[in-house]
């Protein structure tokens, strides 16, 4: 008598099951990407109306700021590092000139 197999869950019904979940997590991964999506389109209208001159509408709470990249400060150069680099650029341009006559 020949023997007969057992079903295992290696057949279709696994891999419903299997495409379900995928589905799902799909379906939370969009979910979540639109949500993201509103909060960036919020703010961007809180740029926009800002840059406007216009106070910035009530806005409701969202998710904590990140921290902004620091902006350096302008250097300032002393007189005299100015008026040696003055010097050397008009040497330069000496120089340039007299190699072209």
């Amino acid at each position: 008598m020949a023997k007969t197999r057992k079903s295992s869950n290696t057949g279709i019904g696994s891999s419903r099951e299997l495409l379900t979940w995928a589905l799902h997590g799909l379906e939370q991964e969009i979910a979540t990407t639109r949500a993201r999506l509103a909060e960036l389109e919020s703010q961007a209208r809180t740029l926009r109306t800002s840059a406007r001159g216009a106070a910035p509408a009530a806005a409701a709470p969202a998710a904590p700021e990140t921290a902004a990249p620091k902006v350096r400060k302008k250097r300032k150069l002393s007189a005299d590092a100015r008026r040696r680099i003055a010097e050397a650029q008009k040497r330069r341009w000496a120089k340039a000139k007299a190699g072209k006559e």
